[in-house]
């Protein structure tokens, strides 16, 4: 619980030190905190990500390394 503490003081003082520029960066990020990503995704998207679960949960996946083996030629620059 200290390092909370802290780092409260800590955004405490720098808020109370910043300029106009940076308290409205800061509120952007608090505004962005507020907003659930799944409510900003598409139906298509949110079902797409329901039906890749079932397959994870199934067990149909492919291993990362396989994936980065057959698809190098395309992440080398």
């Amino acid at each position: 619980m200290a390092e909370i503490t802290i780092l409260k003081k800590q955004v405490k003082k720098f808020v109370d030190n910043a300029s106009e520029k940076e308290l409205k960066m800061i509120y952007n990020i608090f505004e962005v905190a507020k907003e659930d990503w799944w409510d900003s995704t598409s139906k298509q998207h949110r079902k797409a990500i329901g039906e890749a679960i079932k397959e994870a949960d199934k067990g149909q996946v492919i291993p990362h390394a396989e994936m980065v083996k057959k698809y190098s030629k395309w992440l080398k620059k």
